[in-house]
């Protein structure tokens, strides 16, 4: 009689986890706190914001933020471009970071940008520089070494200067391009910095 009833809660402890397994996978995924679309993305207003203050958002939406984060942003950024396998893709203020490799070439770079874009001839705020090499595996180095021994040598050029549009384009194009999702994406804010894609 026991064994019968042992086998019995057994199995119906097996069915409920079936069906919470189940259910989990056929969840439906987060929408898009504007549109209703499918949210691949979480905006912030600064890095490592915690999660209530994350908004869950569509590419579309999330270049709308963007746009406007860049175009009101009066300083001057570096913005390296994403990268795969990061879950945050972030402005982070110099000030942070001041004692770091990362932080002294970008200030060297920034104070020899040119003020118009190299695109379409704007006002520039922005150096862009492309991502090539950079994993979760080295990305450490990055901020140690600096971008001389790490960027450019893993085939990026030289920064170049852009206005806030062209770099929201550059930085969506690659996101889509190579099909990227972030769990926090923020735009430059209060101080000159630098956008990167991290991991925390």
């Amino acid at each position: 009689m026991n064994t019968f009833w042992l086998v019995g809660v057994a199995a119906s402890i097996l069915t409920a986890l079936g069906v919470i397994v189940f259910l989990l996978r056929r969840r439906r995924p987060r929408s898009c706190a504007n549109c209703g679309a499918q949210s691949l993305f979480g905006y912030s207003p600064r890095a490592e914001s915690p999660m209530k203050d994350i908004t869950p958002l569509c590419l579309n939406c999330l270049k709308v933020k963007l746009e406007e984060d860049y175009a009101n942003f009066r300083g001057r950024a570096l913005v390296i471009g994403p990268a795969a396998n990061f879950p945050c893709y972030v402005f982070q203020p110099s000030s942070k970071w001041k004692d770091f490799k990362l932080v002294e070439e970008t200030v060297t770079f920034l104070s020899k940008m040119e003020n118009t874009c190299r695109h379409c001839g704007a006002t520039a705020h922005f150096l862009w520089l492309t991502s090539n090499g950079l994993a979760e595996n080295n990305a450490e180095k990055l901020f140690g070494a600096g971008i001389s021994e790490t960027l450019l040598r893993w085939g990026n050029h030289l920064p170049c200067s852009i206005c806030s549009r062209c770099c929201v384009e550059l930085i969506c194009k690659s996101i889509e391009s190579q099909s990227l999702t972030f769990v926090e994406v923020c735009g430059p804010h209060s101080e000159d910095g630098f956008v990167v894609p991290m991991g925390y």
